[in-house]
Parts: C-alpha cells; sequence; structure tokens
C-alpha cells in the first residue's frame, strides 16, 4: 500500500517501498490517494518499476488516509472514485483492479454501484471487504454480499475478511463461488497460511510449523530485515515482526515485553535465540 502523493512527487521514501525481491511475483502494487492525475502519475511509476498489475485502495479506514480523502473516503464521492479508475486506466496497460468496502457507514450501501461502474470502466477484478468503513474491523464481515456481487459482475470478484485458518479460506469460497479470497492481518501473524492452504486443497490437511520451523523462517526474515534497515530504523522493524510472529507462543508477554526494552539489533538478536532455546527445551 503506497501513497500515489509521494510516488507523484517522486519521494525517495516513498520509492523506496517500490523495491521488492525477484520471488515476489506475481507483483501488485496497491496505490492510495484521491488525486486522479497523482494516482496516474504513480501507476505509471509502478509500472516502471516492474509491477504486474495495480490496485487502488477504497477501503482503508485508517484516519490518516481518509483525511486526505483517499482510502474509504472514496465510497462517500463516487465521481472522485470514477475520475481515479478512468484515470488510472487510461495511463497504464497493467490488470487493474480495485479494493473496496460496503460503503461509508450503515445505511450508505454504495459497492454494488461503485462495483458495476468499476467493471464498465474497465477494471479486471474486484476485491471487497464486506464491512462499513466506519466499523473498522469490528463485528463481523458480510460474507453474503460478495456471494452477491459475485453473480452480478462478470470480472473477477475476490473476497476479504476474518479469514484467519485455511479452512474458512476454503469454506469462504464454496459459499460464495467467488474466485478468490484476500488475507490480511492474519498474513502477519502466520505467513504461513498460504502454503496451508493449498496443501488444504490438494491433500485435504495441512502442515503446522514446530517450533524449530517457526524460528528458521523468523531467522531468515531477521537477515532480510538486517540487510534493508539500518539503526534505529532496524531496531523498530525487528521489533515489530516479533512483536507479531511470536503471539500465541508460551511465554511471548514476558518476551515482548523484554524486547521493548532493547536498544540495539544485538541486544534483540541475544533475546530472540534465548527465547527460541527455551521453547525448544519445552518441546
Amino acid at each position: 500500500m503506497i501513497s500515489a502523493e509521494g510516488l507523484a512527487r517522486r519521494m525517495p521514501s516513498t520509492r523506496e517501498l517500490l523495491k521488492t525481491h525477484p520471488e515476489d511475483r506475481p507483483l501488485v502494487v496497491q496505490l492510495f490517494g484521491a488525486n486522479p492525475e497523482s494516482l496516474a502519475r504513480a501507476a505509471v511509476q509502478a509500472e516502471e518499476a516492474g509491477a504486474d498489475a495495480l490496485d487502488i485502495n477504497m477501503g482503508c479506514p485508517v484516519k490518516k488516509v481518509v483525511q486526505t480523502g483517499a482510502g474509504a473516503a472514496l465510497l462517500k464521492d463516487l465521481k472522485r472514485a470514477e475520475a481515479v479508475i478512468r484515470a488510472v486506466r487510461k495511463a497504464v496497460s497493467l490488470p487493474l483492479t480495485i479494493k473496496i468496502r460496503l460503503g461509508w457507514k450503515e445505511g450508505e450501501a454504495v459497492y454494488r454501484t461503485l462495483a458495476l461502474m468499476a467493471e464498465g470502466q474497465g477494471v479486471e477484478a474486484l476485491i471487497l471487504h464486506p464491512r462499513y468503513a466506519l466499523q473498522g474491523f469490528r463485528g463481523s464481515a458480510d460474507w453474503s454480499a460478495v456471494a452477491e456481487l459475485k453473480g452480478s459482475l462478470k470480472i473477477p470478484v475476490i473476497g476479504s475478511g476474518d479469514i484467519v485458518t485455511p479452512e474458512q479460506a476454503l469454506k469462504r469460497k464454496e459459499e460464495t463461488g467467488c474466485d478468490g479470497v484476500m488475507i490480511g492481518r492474519q498474513a502477519l501473524r502466520t505467513p504461513w497460511i498460504f502454503t496451508q492452504i493449498r496443501e488444504m486443497e490438494e491433500r485435504g490437511t495441512y502442515s503446522i510449523p514446530h517450533i524449530q520451523g517457526r524460528r528458521e523462517w523468523l531467522f531468515s526474515h531477521w537477515q532480510w530485515v538486517d540487510g534493508h534497515y539500518t539503526g534505529q530504523a532496524q531496531v523498530q522493524a525487528l521489533r515489530r515482526f516479533l512483536f507479531i510472529l511470536t503471539r500465541g507462543l508460551p511465554g511471548s508477554g514476558a518476551f515482548r515485553q523484554r524486547t521493548a526494552m532493547a536498544k540495539t539489533p544485538d541486544t534483540l538478536k541475544e533475546l530472540f535465540h534465548e527465547y527460541f532455546d527455551s521453547l525448544g527445551r519445552m518441546e
């Protein structure tokens, strides 16, 4: 998720977000913004940087995003949303998708109108998170809306919201007839969920990473962070992924408290190995 304004103004910190890895294919760059011209310029830059497809975020409810008129704020201004789609579609030939919510608030559902308009403007697929923007992530996602869109659109429909297990992913896909499911926050907590879904599809069961496997995965990501960040930014990046990816493990609360106090990567690495050594002795 990259700021179109940041790319349009060629801000180095935003351009940095376009850096990727050869294994990240197919690569979709998601843009957010409210200015059609800026989004068009950003789309061109994403295409030049090697994106295989583009997505326009029209569903993010975060305050600092909607205050600029971007993200879910576009659900309140369908004329601007249409202008954004038209500008990006004209600027690039890459496959284009949009990610939306039901509407800004309950009683103001616009997803049907927006979806049909997007299809008419040449959008190749649509992702629906079936909550209202003001809900944030509260309550439950209404997947019946995903099934409804699938029945009314010719383009592929992808559902998003509340998928935390492989079983849920396959169940939602079967129930709604949608073309795919999108996994958001859970991908940070259990990044192996995508492999698990493939395994579930192929053989009806899936493997669960043991402690050593999780340790190896975490440390491989650690090495990536080590090669891409320096100084305090490295400490913050390491803390962030350690906080997320150790949730639910024994003693993780105390580990995170100690991690929050660490000031250097070396201290974090020492705490990391001490913690996983202790988990290994518990197996």
